[in-house]
């Protein structure tokens, strides 16, 4: 399955062009198709044009620091701070 947001066409090459792309591609540890992006983005910039890249989505977790996607986490689950302090008192100071 194609990559969200992605153009998607199929493409003839010659057997052994594709050969070398796939050779290539495991060497540098990248998909065929990995590749063959790359190496059109080289081809562009040796003419002089530079296509923008896409903004990459984030994947996965929030990192544990990230204090906002708690918070908004919170607001989502209904949890206020007035109950979320109410939690943190101290039998002892009853």
């Amino acid at each position: 399955m194609g990559s969200p947001g992605k153009k998607q066409f199929p493409l003839r090459l010659d057997p052994a062009l594709w050969e070398e792309i796939e050779r290539l591609a495991a060497i540098e540890l990248r998909s065929s198709n990995a590749q063959i992006e790359l190496l059109l983005r080289e081809a562009l910039k040796r003419r002089g044009i530079k296509p923008a890249l896409s903004p990459t989505p984030r994947r996965g977790r929030p990192p544990a620091g990230d204090a906002d996607a708690a918070i908004e986490g919170d607001e989502a689950s209904g949890i206020s701070d007035a109950s979320r302090n109410a939690d943190d008192t101290d039998p002892a100071d009853e």
